[in-house]
């Protein structure tokens, strides 16, 4: 049974920032409540009147192509109890054609891979596709190379991301799919155990220690975030990637500094809507983000598809991670879909579509339309 006594959580912000303006708000409220062990949460039962799809296969993923998507999967897994959903967006009072998003989760032997990308341009939804199935090749490749190195130089995982994202990158622009004004973002987080070398290896009989980590790597505007028990309660919010929006001040600059124009869009003489990234000639929609895989012909005026990669140790404390779509953001703060989440803690199996749908309707009450929103929810063992 759901406790009435979370609706209201105290929230605080995590000194660990990578996106500084829009983690400043503290937001504080009612006591949390006192959460249980994780041992003693009820036996999550495979309801499947509530997901459509339950299996244990190491790699699922959403494939967006084709009819509209609108489901929930989950997956328990070694360490982690993990949770998504994705909903079509509505245009003109009907579901979209195709959803944009594409979603992956994958489990490895050493270490687990959450991926979602956002499509934008006609071409969209292929983009997300292509750079989720190649990014995950390249990824598996880097580290398969690099496995004996990867026991004992720990920053070697950001090298294998940042090349795979460079690769993938590549791959897309010799492709045949039309990528001069579609494209998409990707957010991936890459959640490992890793050794830790001990200071005096002594005869070398010393075992290492190994530790949880978390690398969140990030193109565009998707997002990541963990959320963790307070020590007084409460529920700390830790940010893992950095929004490529063109209210950013590094993101402005290096537009500018290759020549391009930052400018909303016009309506009836009005400044509408976010900035977004023009060629000279300001022409068509412009691109509301300074990073992200495709649109070449952005290229030119510093929009890129490299990555910016954070890290952080996985604690005891450390109750869940959402990686979603910007569907979700747009008119969530993080201290809301840090409290959806919550609600549904003893009922993990829901969470990914309670929010979605908490997201939803959000949109309903702002904007004429439903962006697609996708999000994945993993839920961390107490063990870790």
């Amino acid at each position: 049974m759901q406790p009435n006594s979370i609706s209201s959580p105290k929230f605080k912000v995590s000194r660990f920032n990578p996106y500084r303006e829009h983690l400043k708000t503290q937001i504080t409220h009612t006591s949390l409540l006192t959460l249980k062990p994780r041992a003693s949460l009820p036996k999550i039962q495979k309801n499947t009147s509530q997901i459509s799809q339950r299996s244990e296969i190491p790699l699922l993923k959403m494939q967006t192509m084709g009819s509209p998507l609108n489901q929930s999967f989950l997956l328990e897994m070694d360490k982690v109890y993990c949770v998504w959903h994705s909903e079509t967006g509505i245009v003109g009072g009907e579901q979209k054609k195709h959803n944009q998003d594409a979603i992956l989760v994958q489990n490895m032997k050493n270490y687990q891979l959450f991926i979602v990308c956002d499509g934008h341009g006609s071409s969209g939804h292929l983009v997300s596709n292509y750079v989720l199935n190649t990014l995950i090749q390249q990824i598996e490749q880097g580290m398969q190379r690099n496995q004996y190195m990867l026991q004992y130089n720990t920053q070697l995982h950001k090298t294998v991301i940042k090349g795979a994202f460079a690769k993938t990158s590549s791959l897309l622009e010799q492709s045949t799919l039309p990528i001069i004004r579609s494209g998409c973002t990707c957010n991936i987080v890459m959640l490992l155990q890793q050794n830790i070398v001990p200071a005096d290896l002594g005869d070398f009989q010393q075992e290492f220690q190994k530790e949880s980590v978390v690398y969140c790597a990030n193109v565009g505007d998707s997002r990541a975030m963990m959320v963790s028990r307070g020590i007084r309660g409460g529920l700390i919010i830790n940010q893992l990637s950095m929004d490529h929006r063109l209210d950013v001040v590094e993101e402005r600059n290096r537009i500018k500094q290759k020549g391009g124009t930052i400018a909303q869009l016009q309506h009836n003489g009005q400044s509408v809507g976010p900035y977004r990234v023009w060629l000279d000639e300001m022409q068509g929609s412009g691109l509301a983000m300074s990073r992200s895989f495709g649109d070449t012909q952005m290229q030119s005026v510093g929009v890129t598809s490299e990555p910016t990669i954070y890290e952080q140790k996985v604690r005891p404390q450390d109750l869940f991670m959402v990686i979603a779509s910007d569907g979700i953001w747009e008119y969530m703060t993080n201290q809301q879909v840090a409290k959806f989440v919550y609600e549904k803690y003893e009922q993990q199996d829901q969470a990914a579509q309670y929010l979605v749908q908490q997201a939803q309707q959000k949109w309903k009450e702002n904007d004429v339309v439903v962006d697609d929103i996708s999000c994945i929810v993993v839920f961390f063992n107490q063990s870790l």
